[in-house]
């Protein structure tokens, strides 16, 4: 195995994962609230939804994915998903002690499914796996056994969790440093992130049903 296409793969993950997103700001907010365990949770779920794009792609199921209902319905569902996480975000910055409430209501459940449904129902997902890494994966058939792909396809997830870790503990080591005021701005600007990423699936949704 050439060590540039590890590289190579690797790099991708992170750039899978790195770009400021719904998985990265929930992230954020819940290690805030309660530390590494629920912020890794929260990229663990969406990680396991990347699998799942991973292996539909391996099996060539994308041209299900890529029909217009089902892409209709992805938005839909992850546009409103986005809407409600702002809405609970903006009602807790207004209701009192902001990390009380949000340690309260943080749990390993909530934390992995949430991660896993922001992940499942964004279509920025779908760019990147059925367009990006298709065409890679496509290459690397060319030139490779299916087990090399399948490593290099593990090399991708690999970069993908180094970065989710990466986030987990910056936000875990930092969050002694942040007061209730504190909290309050940042709580106000996930909550008003998340309703930009709702608007720009919902205008998504218009220019396909146009």
């Amino acid at each position: 195995m050439e060590v540039l296409i590890v590289f190579k793969m690797l790099i991708l993950g992170v750039s899978l994962a790195a770009p400021v997103g719904p998985v990265n700001i929930e992230m954020i907010k819940r290690g805030i609230s309660g530390g590494f365990l629920p912020s890794w949770l929260v990229g663990l779920g969406a990680m396991t939804a990347d699998l799942i794009f991973l292996v539909v792609i391996f099996f060539g199921l994308s041209h299900f994915i890529e029909q217009k209902f089902v892409q209709m319905m992805i938005i839909i569902i992850g546009g409103s998903l986005l809407v409600y996480l702002s809405i609970t975000t903006l009602l807790a910055v207004f209701r009192g002690n902001v990390l009380k409430q949000l340690q309260t209501r943080t749990t390993a459940g909530s934390s992995y499914w949430t991660g896993f449904a922001i992940a499942i129902f964004n279509p920025l997902n779908f760019v990147f796996w059925f367009g990006i890494f298709g065409s890679t994966l496509t290459m690397l058939m060319n030139d490779t056994t299916l087990a090399q792909a399948i490593l290099y396809s593990a090399l991708i997830i690999t970069g993908v969790i180094f970065w989710n870790l990466n986030i987990a503990f910056t936000v875990h080591f930092s969050r002694n440093l942040i007061n209730e005021h504190v909290m309050r701005i940042v709580m106000f600007g996930c909550a008003l992130v998340l309703f930009y990423f709702s608007l720009d699936l919902f205008t998504q949704l218009l220019s396909i049903t146009s």
